[in-house]
């Protein structure tokens, strides 16, 4: 039985703790929905946020724009494991080989496409040039060899529905999966409306230290917008995750797919092993384990707003945290904490934890680490640890085992923390190779750096 209150209670709690201005939770359990919507939508106007406030979703959009690829198998549109140059113009699919890579691969992130590429074409609404860009760069692996968390990907994927549809990303998004569902989305950015302000919440930035709240507006790069620039409510994305559910009653309030398609999105994919960031992927879903089954799953992060979604396919329980605030990400993770404690066991992704005794690395770290426009240092700083440093900024103590696992802890986020691990050749196991940290998977480069110590 749902005890509603508690979870009320819960929720104000965690959102006063990480001084979250506003937040909605909607929850779907054993036949019945329950909303909840906390908090004012931006902190200095005090509009009271509403079950229908819309919260910017992040990366939790490229689900939607999985599900559009789905509408199009189901349609006999689109092979899943056919290369993606099959349905390119043929000046883009011959210009490398990441036109080699099919469908699943895409939205799997096992396509080899680095996970963020600037530049002129991230400034146009086209994804058609965008695209292209895209295939004339280098890939990170072969399609198909790794996993490697890629909005690219996304962008590539909505690209490929503009090749199939023959209209653009944002009308058949509209018109395939929205309309026909009453899901009452909005585009941070409409690349047919450019000049368009959606009615949306603001988000902020917290500063834990100081208690600041900032609020700021969401911003999303015009082809990165399948990738990352939806949002509604919570009950919006419930109502679409429901779609996925064996339960006839839940799975029948919406229709997108026949659900043999749709679980397509949760089917793992052999070479998806997403270390640091979920324990599987399938073609849109993250998978999450909870007792002895995966939960479906994705989670955002959006110039102050952060959005987490979760589905028991296999139950009854549909669960979205929608906030408006950076530090809903560390709310996320002790409100997964504090519904355990309700007996409600949500599936989740523990980060992992230190394997062996933190100590000198058994082979050399230190370097520069590159993925697309994503570079890492890594330095000494002390006897026993090192520091990870990202271009943008982001920096935090990292510590190593012997066996090359690490965890980073950086300063300016609270106190978050998070966990990777480093690659060696696999003929010369004194050799690093790469880094894999959240997802993502890091070349090793030849560039040496400064030391910070």
């Amino acid at each position: 039985m749902i005890m509603r209150e508690e979870i009320s209670v819960l929720l104000d709690r965690l959102m006063k703790k990480f001084r979250v201005p506003g937040a909605q939770l909607s929850l779907y359990h054993d036949g019945e929905l329950h909303e909840l919507a906390l908090g004012v939508e931006e902190s200095a106007a005090g509009r009271p946020v509403t079950p229908r406030s819309r919260f910017a979703f992040g990366s939790v959009s490229k689900i939607f724009t999985a599900a559009l690829l789905m509408q199009l198998v189901e349609d006999g549109d689109i092979d899943l494991d056919a290369p993606i140059a099959e349905h390119l113009p043929p000046h883009d699919s011959s210009r490398h080989s990441v036109a080699s890579a099919t469908p699943r691969q895409l939205l799997s992130h096992t396509a080899g496409l680095r996970s963020d590429h600037e530049g002129g074409p991230l400034r146009s609404p086209s994804l058609r040039r965008y695209a292209a860009s895209l295939l004339s760069l280098e890939h990170i692996n072969p399609p198909g060899t790794a996993f490697s968390y890629a909005n690219t990907g996304y962008a590539l994927a909505a690209y490929l529905v503009e090749a199939v549809t023959a209209q653009d990303w944002w009308q058949t998004l509209e018109s395939y999966l929205l309309l026909p569902n009453e899901l009452d989305l909005a585009f941070v950015y409409d690349a047919r409306d450019p000049d368009a302000r959606p009615d949306l919440v603001s988000g902020h930035t917290v500063d834990v230290r100081s208690g600041a709240v900032e609020p700021v507006e969401f911003y999303v790069e015009p082809p990165l917008v399948p990738a990352g620039g939806l949002a509604g409510s919570a009950t919006d994305l419930v109502r679409f995750a429901c779609a996925s559910m064996n339960r006839a009653d839940a799975a029948a309030e919406i229709d997108i797919a026949d659900i043999d398609v749709l679980r397509e999105m949760g089917r793992a994919v052999p070479v998806a092993d997403p270390f640091g960031l979920a324990d599987g992927w399938g073609a849109g879903w993250a998978l999450h384990l909870a007792g002895d089954r995966f939960w479906y799953g994705h989670d955002g992060t959006l110039d102050g707003g952060t959005c987490n979604l979760r589905i028991d396919p296999e139950g009854a329980t549909a669960l979205a945290l929608t906030t408006n605030a950076t530090t809903g990400v560390q709310l996320w993770e002790e409100l997964v904490a504090g519904l355990r404690d309700l007996e409600i066991d949500v599936g989740h992704y523990s980060q992992p934890t230190l394997r062996g005794e933190v100590a000198q690395p058994s082979a050399d770290i230190t370097g520069r680490y590159v993925n697309g426009d994503l570079s890492v240092d890594i330095t000494p700083q002390d006897q026993d640890s090192f520091r990870f440093t990202v271009a943008n900024g982001l920096s935090g103590q990292m510590r190593v085992t012997p066996e090359l696992s690490f965890s980073v802890t950086v300063g300016d986020l609270g106190g978050m923390s998070f966990a990777g691990r480093f690659l060696v050749d696999p003929v010369d196991n004194k050799t690093v190779t790469a880094m894999q940290y959240n997802g993502r998977a890091l070349r090793r480069t030849g560039l040496a750096v400064r030391s910070t110590a």
